[in-house]
């Protein structure tokens, strides 16, 4: 009689195990990736709303849009046979007693173990106007390509193109508009740049980046209503002024999709609420990415944290947690204190990289190598709390090793790194 290994016990309890991913976004196909990466024998079931497999989000409004790149890159390409993949379906309900999700097409699934990463969909225009064509955001591969023809037909016809939110997005759409030969608008009612992510001295110096490229920026002002017959063709401002425009976009943030967690009696506040192994209320359900409100403590606070890197970071960590139980290997110990959250975003010959939470800062040192790079770190009282760089790939990279290292960072112990100041 031949003996049962440890792990062929693990691998055999899994395999009756289901794990269900809704969603096709960033985090769900990072959990995906990680159960293939932890080769999980189980029957994992992933179901999207759009029609394509997970797919990277940061280069809709980099490289796709601007034009050096014409392919989706895939979050985890590829299939393994204990994987069923259905795009073009929604999750619309559950049953958290019998374990079961509903789809819009009729089909259901049952899970033992659920993810759901459904994500967040953009803020619609509210003026009056908002419905006419060529009115856009950008949050699908598909609203990329609508985007991408009326930047054309702008650079075309020599028509402005009106951005609405002097966001991250709204400044990366309006950096390839500018790059395609477009005159650009940005408005925005808030008094600088970026004002959830951005101290205001870097903010400063992006909004002169854009407005050193040509960028129309208007701070302090609103877009009262657009018109035109069937197309969008001029806007009202709140300044009074009345531009003529080709296309609008808007960049005013993300609403997330939150009512299958509804629907199944989950805690929603701000966000999905999880815990540091993203579960949430409901111990076999977890959430991951711009639907999951965590706690920080770089934020000192719970919060949902839009960006690429927390996207990936959470839907591994669910996976994870989600394998180990169903292979009986035990509840995996509590991830410590996470690496401070960290984004980039490129536009024009600038690479501007964020990490920690510098908003939170009451003290900068900056420094500044030269007219394009620039190098703020922030400190709330004697500790960093976050960082800022222009053009600083290495520095900022150095300052994440050592903010993951040593959280409690304080200025002393930075500069015996060899970081220097102005």
């Amino acid at each position: 009689m031949s003996a049962t290994t440890p792990t062929a016990s693990r691998a055999a309890r899994a395999i009756g195990q289901r794990v269900v991913i809704v969603g096709g976004g960033q985090a769900a196909g990072a959990a995906l990736r990680r159960l293939r990466q932890l080769d999980y024998p189980g029957p994992v079931a992933l179901v999207s709303d759009e029609a394509h497999v997970p797919y990277e989000r940061p280069p809709l409004s980099k490289e796709y849009l601007s034009g050096t790149e014409r392919e989706l890159r895939w979050v985890a390409p590829g299939h393994r046979p204990n994987e069923r993949i259905a795009t073009e379906r929604t999750a619309v309900a559950g049953d958290v007693r019998t374990r079961t999700i509903s789809c819009n097409d009729g089909t259901a699934l049952e899970y033992d173990f659920l993810l759901i990463a459904t994500g967040g969909m953009p803020r619609r225009l509210g003026m009056p106007g908002a419905d006419l064509d060529n009115v856009h955001c950008l949050r699908h591969a598909s609203d990329a390509i609508a985007l991408k023809e009326s930047i054309r037909r702008c650079s075309r016809m020599a028509l402005r193109l009106l951005v609405v939110g002097g966001s991250w997005i709204g400044l990366e759409v309006a950096a390839a508009a500018r790059g395609a030969g477009v005159e650009v608008t940005v408005v925005e009612q808030a008094e600088q740049l970026c004002r959830r992510t951005l101290p205001c001295a870097p903010a400063a110096l992006l909004h002169a980046l854009h407005a050193a490229h040509g960028v129309d920026l208007r701070l302090r002002t609103s877009v009262a209503g657009l018109d035109g017959g069937r197309e969008v063709r001029r806007a009202r401002l709140s300044d009074g002024s009345v531009l003529s425009v080709g296309a609008v976009v808007g960049g005013i943030g993300i609403t997330p999709n939150t009512s299958l967690a509804q629907r199944l009696g989950l805690l929603v506040r701000s966000g999905i609420v999880v815990d540091r192994h993203c579960r949430s209320s409901v111990p076999e359900i977890y959430a991951a990415g711009d639907v999951a409100e965590q706690a920080c403590h770089w934020h000192d606070d719970s919060l949902r944290i839009e960006t690429w890197e927390n996207a990936n970071r959470q839907g591994e960590t669910a996976a994870m947690h989600m394998a180990a139980l169903a292979t009986g290997t035990g509840e995996p110990e509590a991830p410590g204190r996470a690496a401070p959250p960290w984004f980039w975003s490129d536009q024009y010959d600038m690479n501007l990289q964020v990490v920690g939470a510098p908003v939170r800062g009451d003290a900068v040192l900056a420094c500044q190598s030269s007219a394009r790079e620039r190098l703020f770190v922030h400190l709330r009282g004697d500790l960093v709390v976050g960082a800022v760089g222009m053009n600083k790939p290495r520095e900022m990279r150095r300052l994440r090793k050592l903010l993951t290292e040593r959280p409690q960072l304080p200025r002393s112990e930075l500069l015996q790194e060899g970081f220097g100041f102005d």
